[in-house]
């Protein structure tokens, strides 16, 4: 169950992240940059290769590996869009 679930979050955050980069979504002004999408991608992509493994029933090794794999370009996703200003605060309320 872990694997579908892994597996179906992973393919929505790749197809926010293809939004992202194709404008049809629009990239908002707290992003600054496409590396946004980017992240986005690798995040998902590294949810969508760990559930995968686990449902093609990789043996032990082979799935620490996977995992490892994944574990690695989800962590360059959010990289990615910790430097795109993801996360960052739009504006400060008392600025007006």
């Amino acid at each position: 169950m872990t694997g579908w679930i892994m597996l179906g979050s992973g393919c929505f955050v790749v197809v926010l992240g293809v939004l992202t980069l194709t404008g049809s979504r629009g990239i908002a002004e707290y992003t600054r940059s496409p590396r946004a999408g980017w992240g986005r991608m690798a995040m998902g992509g590294g949810f969508v290769l760990d559930g995968g493994a686990k449902l093609l029933g990789f043996s032990f090794g082979a799935g620490m590996v996977v995992s490892t794999i994944a574990l690695g370009i989800i962590l360059l996703g959010a990289v990615l869009q910790l430097q795109a200003g993801v996360f960052a605060k739009g504006g400060h309320a008392g600025d007006a």
